[in-house]
């Protein structure tokens, strides 16, 4: 009876070399923080930069775009409001501005709202997968090919 050869898990499928290391580790001996007395930071590797773990999105960038928004249609909105409070006989000039920008800040608020649940779901839900997958990725040192393994 014959055997079949069995690849051990910890080789390349690619060039059959058996340096091969997690991407967990290429990226931390890649990665080198350093300071001193005027500067500090960190530098990494190629192979670190490529190794690189899945990043969680941020709130930060729809806080600010939206939130342009939302400023710019209460500012102006409330200024539209307090001049037709002022002089009850622009009332009738200044209705369709005032609401429009009513409906504008409520659609950027609508929209930060959106923007704000999509990223929870993304970091919730997609993220620790993305990260489980890096966490057991394996890179061949010698033909660069990527392999998942999970036990």
């Amino acid at each position: 009876m014959a055997t079949v050869p069995q690849l051990n898990p910890y080789q390349c499928d690619q060039c059959g070399s058996s340096n091969i290391v997690a991407a967990p580790v290429l990226y931390q001996q890649g990665t080198h923080a350093y300071s001193g007395m005027f500067n500090s930071g960190t530098s990494q590797s190629y192979s670190a930069q490529a190794a690189a773990p899945p990043s969680p999105r941020g709130y930060g960038r729809p806080l600010i775009l939206w939130g342009f928004g939302i400023l710019f249609a209460c500012f102006w909105g409330w200024a539209g409001l307090s001049a037709a409070i002022r002089h009850p006989d622009s009332h009738r000039t200044l209705e369709s501005p005032i609401g429009f920008l009513a409906l504008l800040g409520i659609a950027c608020l609508a929209g930060l709202l959106f923007s704000i649940r999509k990223i929870a779901r993304y970091n919730r839900e997609i993220y620790p997968r993305l990260r489980w997958k890096w966490e057991h990725t394996y890179i061949c040192r010698r033909c660069g090919k990527l392999r998942s393994i999970s036990s």
